[in-house]
């Protein structure tokens, strides 16, 4: 990472506006998630500790449901924490990608909160690591939904009911996310400057 690239990077509203899958859904969620004010201040006390500016990268796709319902908690902290945050598809910037996946961090998004001299200080992935155990429940009580993803791309009726299926999955998680999840999304982030 460095400016240049950086500066390539979407911020929120942009890549928002620009997504082509889940546009209303995060809208949605951008409009409800508020970070905890506590937490946020921790946030910017720990970054000021760091060669400034402290800036923050997110890495994703369009299809990451993971990425739909944490990008509006880390865009609300990292406003209010007065960290800059941009946004980035890897598909489009492939030397991020590949850092991350020589790192065994194949999930998306991820996270990275880098120094001024674009020094990663620490890492985040995927999701809250308390919401595995809910997702692993919910697909147990739904064995076709792992079925109906593996068939997906070899037979379209089973792509509609997988892609009706994930959107009450979605709608699930959001609620998980509304019910504490977001809180613990925060935590994790701001533990990330121990």
């Amino acid at each position: 990472m460095d400016n240049q690239t950086f500066e390539k990077g979407f911020d929120v509203g942009a890549y928002v506006s620009n997504l082509r899958n889940y546009r209303s859904f995060v809208r949605e969620r951008l409009e409800e998630a508020r970070a905890d004010d506590r937490l946020a201040e921790e946030l910017r006390r720990r970054a000021s500790e760091y060669p400034q500016p402290v800036r923050a990268t997110v890495t994703t796709e369009d299809w990451c449901g993971d990425s739909a319902l944490n990008l509006p908690i880390l865009a609300s902290l990292f406003e209010k924490a007065g960290i800059e945050l941009r946004v980035f598809r890897g598909s489009e910037l492939g030397e991020l990608k590949e850092r991350y996946e020589a790192d065994g961090d194949d999930h998306i998004p991820v996270l990275s909160l880098w120094d001024s001299e674009w020094n990663e200080l620490g890492r985040w992935i995927e999701a809250p690591s308390a919401i595995e155990p809910k997702k692993n429940a919910w697909k147990a009580k739904r064995p076709h939904f792992m079925e109906l993803y593996a068939q997906r791309e070899s037979d379209r009726d089973a792509a509609k009911r997988f892609a009706a299926l994930y959107r009450d999955f979605l709608s699930e998680m959001a609620q998980w996310y509304r019910d504490g999840m977001w809180e613990e999304t925060q935590k994790e982030i701001v533990d990330l400057l121990g």
